[in-house]
């Protein structure tokens, strides 16, 4: 019995010190696994894959020999020349974006999406390089003096299908008949008169209403809806491909380069005449 009991201690003894020794074995095994990023895949490709909807000039649209361009494009050729790789712009419509980044048929999107708790359930955002700041436009002779003037049964208000625009539209307007179209339709139906008004970035707004002065104006110049920030955004896990993401943003905010670009892209389309 003296001899059983030693041996169990001992047994208890060898137990104690080994376990943390496996599981450290099995943790490193299971690492290692999954060490391989797609930053690796990207590299052995030589071409990065970046979902975007070149529909909004002039963050994202094709020029006239139908080429990629804009303040996004311009990030994306900076980022495919940092990481030594081509780029490949894929343009798709703007709902099929996170399934198409989900099944692994783009690497990342540049769209300028909103971090938002719903979208952050299926995909990662990286720090965002954009900013926003929602308007309502509505025609020219709208009756309306404030926003809650449309937030009422009868009124029609249109936004970018599947967009914060839109939720922000049905949060502060219960009352009215929110409808989520493609962009330039959704703007259309308001400049045509089909629509009481439309939520849309500034960016976007004031070309809107430079082209059309006399059929369209902001309701909301002064007091926007909110201020946001637009965001990458990757498949969820790669945390190496997000730090790297988040890392380059940062490096070209600090020097300044983010804020000249977007003031001598972006700035210009706000004070059209």
């Amino acid at each position: 019995k003296i001899n059983t009991l030693i041996q169990e201690k001992i047994m208890k003894k060898l137990i104690s010190l080994f376990l943390p020794l496996v599981m450290l074995g099995s943790l490193f095994l299971s690492s290692s696994g999954f060490a391989k990023s797609l930053l690796d895949e990207i590299k052995q490709r030589g071409v990065i894959k970046i979902g975007s909807t070149l529909k909004y000039p002039p963050q994202m649209y094709k020029d006239s020999n139908g080429q990629p361009a804009g303040y996004d494009v311009e990030l994306m050729k900076m980022l495919a020349n940092d990481m030594k790789v081509k780029l490949e712009v894929v343009d798709m419509d703007f709902p099929g974006l996170i399934p198409a980044l989900l099944a692994g048929k783009v690497d990342m999107l540049s769209v300028g999406l909103v971090n938002t708790p719903e979208r952050a359930l299926s995909i990662e955002f990286t720090d965002g390089y954009v900013p926003y700041r929602q308007v309502m436009v509505v025609q020219k002779n709208s009756n309306a003096k404030s926003i809650q003037d449309l937030n009422k049964k009868g009124m029609k208000i249109t936004a970018l299908m599947g967009s914060t625009a839109e939720n922000l539209a049905k949060t502060k307007l219960p009352n009215a008949t929110i409808v989520g179209l493609d962009q330039q339709e959704a703007m259309m139906e308001v400049t045509s008169g089909r629509a009481d008004g439309v939520v849309a970035e500034e960016y976007l707004a004031m070309p809107l209403i430079a082209n059309f002065p006399n059929k369209v104006k902001i309701l909301n110049p002064d007091q926007p809806f909110k201020d946001e920030m637009g965001a990458w955004a990757v498949r969820p896990g790669d945390y190496r491909s997000l730090r790297y993401l988040n890392n380059w943003l940062r490096y070209y905010k600090v020097r300044g380069t983010l804020d000249a670009m977007y003031e001598a892209i972006i700035k210009p389309s706000w004070y059209k005449k």
